[in-house]
């Protein structure tokens, strides 16, 4: 649908009704041939006038019609620059964006890395530490049963003291 100010041209330019023909040059009148050549004449003028008022009608409805399609492509191309650049401002704003949510990522995954190896450090001498308390605990436990049966040797001692076993 072409754009434009609601003009539409007519190239079909229709001819008068009349009849434009030559006349039937059988009368063999005299003034009949002048008037004759008269009428060629005014029909060929009036024929190119007629081309010639169609051709200026379709130079001017072309040239208006490439002064339009001008204005069109001149905005049509305004507006995709500005797109284009408005596009490339996004791009670089997200760009830049990203780049800056990346280094808080990175730079939190280096603080749990790091909070990690602490652990790892903090395990290990809890590690320690549980294995050194299980080796004393350990020595401690088996001191205390030495202690214990050392302790009921001697109270069966005392109790064979006390209650020598009689033999039948």
């Amino acid at each position: 649908m072409p754009r434009g100010k609601g003009k539409s041209v007519n190239f079909d330019i229709q001819e008068d009704q009349e009849d434009l023909s030559l006349p039937n040059s059988q009368d063999s009148n005299g003034s009949n041939g002048s008037d004759e050549a008269f009428q060629i004449a005014f029909a060929q003028q009036y024929k190119a006038a007629l081309e010639k008022k169609k051709k200026e009608q379709q130079r001017k409805f072309f040239a208006s019609g490439k002064k339009l399609v001008a204005k069109e492509f001149e905005s049509s191309a305004s507006i995709i620059t500005e797109t284009a650049r408005s596009v490339e401002e996004l791009f670089q704003a997200f760009t830049l964006s990203y780049a800056a949510e990346e280094d808080r990522i990175r730079a939190l995954w280096s603080a749990i890395l790091e909070e990690e190896r602490k652990l790892q450090k903090l395990s290990k001498r809890f590690q320690s530490a549980i294995d050194k308390e299980g080796q004393e605990c350990e020595t401690e436990q088996i001191k205390g049963m030495a202690q214990a049966k050392e302790a009921v040797l001697e109270t069966q001692k005392v109790i064979d003291y006390v209650y020598p076993k009689k033999e039948f």
